[in-house]
């Protein structure tokens, strides 16, 4: 493991702790006062989170939640693979098939959060 993967995979997951606490007040506790001053029935509905994710700070939010989360995880993957002998004698073919793997989940995330926003 190279020192940029190793710095940015400790920077990636301090950033995800950030952000999913963030994620987690503006999803279940921003909109609290609406529920308690009669305004709104629940705070967690499907029609109030589609609503919240047209805002540019819960797209913000999610989508880098997405991206983070993909290279965090794969990341830690492919260090796992490559400690396997087999896997560190192909170490081009398994970044490759990887970082294929965390393209093709990103797109298909954004796809159902772009389904949510527009």
């Amino acid at each position: 493991m190279s020192f940029w993967q190793w710095f940015l995979q400790r920077v990636s997951g301090l950033i995800l702790i950030s952000l999913v606490g963030v994620h987690m007040w503006m999803g279940h506790f921003s909109g609290l006062g609406e529920v308690i001053a009669g305004n709104q029935d629940e705070l967690v509905a499907y029609d109030v989170v589609k609503q919240r994710l047209t805002q540019g700070l819960f797209i913000f939010v999610d989508f880098s939640l997405l991206a983070l989360v993909l290279y965090h995880g794969l990341s830690g993957l492919c260090s796992v693979l490559l400690e396997w002998p087999p896997a560190a004698r192909r170490v081009r073919q398994v970044f490759i098939g990887i970082s294929l793997l965390g393209i093709a989940t990103f797109v298909y995330g954004a796809k159902v959060l772009l389904d949510f926003i527009l």
